[in-house]
């Protein structure tokens, strides 16, 4: 069963590549995708055009409205059934569509399956702004100007066929009147899924600002009296309760529960660039591959923010502090515990160690792998001065640097660039409390490790903070660099 996909686009090209990838992503492989430009001005097309998915098909049709665009792609495709799946939204999960086609073979009689919306805020993928369900849609709910989630609806071609498709004499509501004449009107059969189908962006066209919601309202009570159905706008008002509730009453966890961020097939570049791995648990590493693994916390974030750090292909992150959580709510996986807790491959033989670090913390390595043990100092200075320095990487060993942020990290990339294997993790101090050498940090201030350590070295350490602080605030608010990056937590 061929399910068809619709994506209409104009000018999309900060979004369109989540939309893109999230399709090539799914498991199930017998959909068609058919893609519809209203005449884009800006990348858009450019982006479309190395999109590698063998069954696409691009229109450029310019000058056409979103629901004549819809229509058109209705038109153009030969799938039994058919989704629309808008240029800022993105699936649930790899496996939405096969979930999807799971349900239509168990309920053959139904025309339209109606699943759930989770708006998330911009460019955090984790952070649920708004839930639409269609748990509790009832066909007599039209009458409030309630429908259910069109993003969501999964429906049969010939429903299209036989009823219409999508007016084209609405800017917001088409596809309300669309639902209004099938489900209300016509009764036709549907089947309500208890899943949520599309990741949505928050701030669509319907919810821009108070003047869309105004015209939304005018266009719903235009259906009605299109379709010859009485209703006036005291019921069509009364929807903005319902619609409210939706803002406050959900469960963030359950809905990320089951949310598998898109696999990244095509445009590699545009996500590494201004995009961050972050993984959830230890045993995530991923050894199978290079890479360089380093704490995301208040120092790595001031100089990303001063420019001084970049995201790298390789390049993965440990939750490792309070300030992580500004971005993505996850838990901090102290540097410490990583060392405690983490399990290294046969395939590693060696363990390599750049970077100050003491005798007792050497032999806890020793002992905690039980692997040979190779220690390089480091000169102390600028950077400049660290990379004159003759460091041999081999393969089939593990580097831990023991340098401060940023220069571990600056350290790191440059290893990584001139070598062909490579899996380096920058550690800083963690070895010396894995080892007993410093005090662990109290649980109380277990995200406010910084602030322990102000213990010794008060005013170098004081310093540190107060100059990443600024840069971290700088570049939040002032250079506003956390809007143009994405943070994706690797579960």
């Amino acid at each position: 069963m061929k399910i068809s996909i619709i994506t209409v686009t104009l000018n999309s090209e900060k979004t369109i590549r989540d939309t893109l990838n999230s399709v090539f992503s799914q498991s199930y492989k017998y959909i068609e995708h058919i893609i519809v430009d209203g005449g884009s001005s800006d990348k858009t097309l450019s982006i479309i055009k190395n999109y590698k998915f063998k069954n696409k098909k691009v229109f450029i049709k310019k000058k056409l409205g979103i629901y004549e665009s819809i229509n058109f792609g209705i038109k153009k495709s030969t799938g039994e059934y058919i989704l629309i799946l808008n240029s800022d939204d993105f699936f649930q999960s790899n496996n939405t569509i096969q979930k999807i086609k799971n349900q239509i073979s168990i309920n053959k009689s139904c025309d339209i399956f109606l699943g759930n919306v989770a708006y998330f805020d911009d460019l955090d993928y984790y952070k649920i702004t708004r839930f639409y369900s269609s748990k509790n849609f009832k066909r007599w709910k039209m009458k409030l100007g309630l429908m259910p989630p069109h993003p969501a609806s999964i429906i049969r071609k010939n429903i299209y066929n036989k009823f219409g498709a999508y007016s084209d004499n609405f800017k917001i509501a088409g596809d309300f009147e669309f639902f209004l004449r099938v489900l209300y009107k016509n009764k036709i059969r549907y089947k309500i899924l208890d899943e949520t189908i599309i990741r949505m962006r928050s701030g669509g066209i319907s919810g821009k600002n108070l003047l869309s919601y105004w015209i939304s309202t005018i266009e719903i009570f235009k259906s009605f009296r299109m379709n010859k159905i009485y209703t006036n706008f005291i019921f069509i008002l009364m929807r903005i309760p319902v619609k409210i509730n939706q803002l406050f009453f959900f469960d963030s966890s359950r809905i990320n529960n089951s949310f598998k961020l898109f696999n990244i097939l095509f445009d590699n570049e545009y996500y590494y660039r201004n995009s961050f791995k972050v993984l959830k648990k230890i045993n995530k590493i991923p050894f199978k591959e290079n890479f360089i693994l380093s704490g995301m916390n208040l120092a790595f974030l001031g100089y990303y923010a001063n420019r001084e750090l970049f995201s790298k292909q390789s390049l993965y992150h440990w939750p490792d502090g309070i300030w992580i959580k500004n971005h993505i709510n996850i838990e901090k996986i102290p540097g410490r515990e990583l060392i405690d807790k983490i399990k290294l491959p046969k395939k590693i033989k060696k363990i390599q160690v750049l970077g100050n670090i003491s005798v007792k913390s050497l032999n806890y390595l020793s002992k905690r792998f039980n692997l040979a043990i190779n220690h390089q100092n480091l000169p102390f200075g600028n950077i400049k001065k660290i990379l004159k320095e003759k460091i041999i990487i081999t393969s089939k060993t593990l580097t831990l640097i023991t340098l401060p942020t940023p220069k571990q990290e600056k350290l790191a990339y440059f290893l990584a660039k001139k070598n062909k294997d490579y899996k380096i993790i920058c550690i800083g101090a963690s070895i010396a409390i894995a080892s007993g050498e410093e005090k662990k940090v109290p649980n109380i201030l277990k995200n406010y490790e910084f602030l322990w350590r102000l213990r010794t070295d008060f005013f170098r350490r004081l310093k540190r903070i107060i100059e990443t602080f600024v840069y971290y605030i700088k570049g939040k608010f002032i250079k506003k660099i956390f809007k143009k990056t994405r943070f994706i937590i690797i579960e």
